[in-house]
């Protein structure tokens, strides 16, 4: 396997991933006419993959920070009897276009995708390989079209990548026709993936059996929307989901409620007191390194997560207080000790 490697990242891929970007909260291009949908992804073919145990992929990286959490994972919870591969959908980093559907043969579509890979697919790379599809994903301004034409448009180009995404999962479980796997995406991959699991998942005993986790940051699930498969409300729960989106205290928090669906990655339950700054084992920063260890609390405030305490130096650039973006990387080592402890758990039941 070739070494990973991963183009330079700029600061305004720092901006990316960990903070929000106001202009990305504003609405986006305007495009009087759309050329042609892009061709749709054969993933029998290799190349239709961004992340694949057959290719070196940016999800490969492990960064020295993590190997120190996994040496104490196996320490302190044991080795593991096998391998669990992870299914992953990436958010949205299709910004402008010329269709509404991102064209997965585009090579500055499939560079911006190293990143979700490298720092929020990583994480589940100690436990198994990583599987994640190039898709033609939505187009950003899809979720702030106004008029009822543009809305059936992005209506359809959010159901073609979607169609995408299926046929992916579809390949997937064929090549892993038995065993364990874990879910996990962000933004508009949770939202895929939400879909995936209510119609094609929930009440397939033998499928949804199989299931170690999903992890669906950074989208909206709501407490009753997965009917039988229920929310995760301890660390080492299994068969289960969990999600979150993340805010600082001035989020405005008048669009949601109780009825969304949200577990603090601090204590992986349920429970909307605080959780303390103590079980915070750091946030994961773009060079790799491991920072604010112990730097934030946590707690469920109507169905967001709201990040109290956050302390420099990534505190003095949270100034939009919507910290979507950090979804993974500000948990990124609770998340790594918290698969690895559910699969121990699941593995000690077998």
């Amino acid at each position: 396997m070739e070494p990973v490697k991963i183009s330079k990242v700029s600061f305004k891929h720092l901006l990316f991933f960990l903070f929000s970007f106001s202009a990305f909260l504003s609405f986006a291009q305007k495009i009087e006419s759309f050329k042609e949908l892009p061709s749709e992804p054969d993933y029998n073919k290799i190349s239709f993959w961004a992340a694949h145990p057959e290719i070196s992929d940016a999800s490969d990286i492990r960064y020295k920070s993590g190997n120190r959490r996994d040496k104490k994972n196996r320490r302190k919870y044991g080795e593991l009897k096998r391998s669990v591969p992870t299914f992953f959908v990436h958010p949205t980093v299709y910004f402008q276009g010329e269709t509404w559907n991102a064209d997965a043969l585009s090579g500055s579509y499939r560079n911006d995708i190293d990143l979700p890979l490298a720092f929020q697919a990583a994480v589940f790379n100690d436990v198994g390989p990583v599987w994640a599809p190039h898709y033609r994903q939505m187009m950003y301004d899809g979720y702030f079209v106004t008029s009822r034409k543009d809305s059936a448009e992005a209506r359809k180009a959010y159901d073609i990548a979607y169609s995408d995404v299926l046929r992916a999962f579809k390949l997937f479980l064929d090549k892993n026709p038995e065993g364990s796997f874990i879910l996990a995406g962000h933004s508009q991959g949770t939202g895929h993936l939400k879909r995936l699991i209510k119609e094609n998942i929930i009440g397939v005993k033998d499928l949804q059996s199989r299931v170690l986790a999903a992890y669906l940051l950074g989208h909206w699930v709501g407490n009753q929307e997965m009917v039988d498969f229920p929310i995760c409300d301890s660390p080492e729960d299994s068969q289960c989901w969990m999600s979150w989106r993340s805010c600082g205290r001035k989020f405005n928090a008048d669009p949601f409620g109780d009825y969304i669906g949200v577990v603090n990655p601090l204590t992986w339950s349920l429970n909307d007191d605080s959780a303390k700054r103590n079980l915070h084992k750091g946030a994961m920063y773009p060079n790799g390194k491991k920072i604010l260890v112990k730097g934030l609390s946590a707690q469920i405030d109507k169905g967001i997560l709201r990040i109290q305490n956050l302390r420099g130096p990534l505190g003095w650039f949270f100034i939009w207080d919507d910290y979507h973006r950090a979804d993974y990387n500000l948990f990124w080592f609770n998340i790594r000790e918290n698969i690895y402890r559910r699969l121990i758990k699941s593995q000690a039941l077998d």
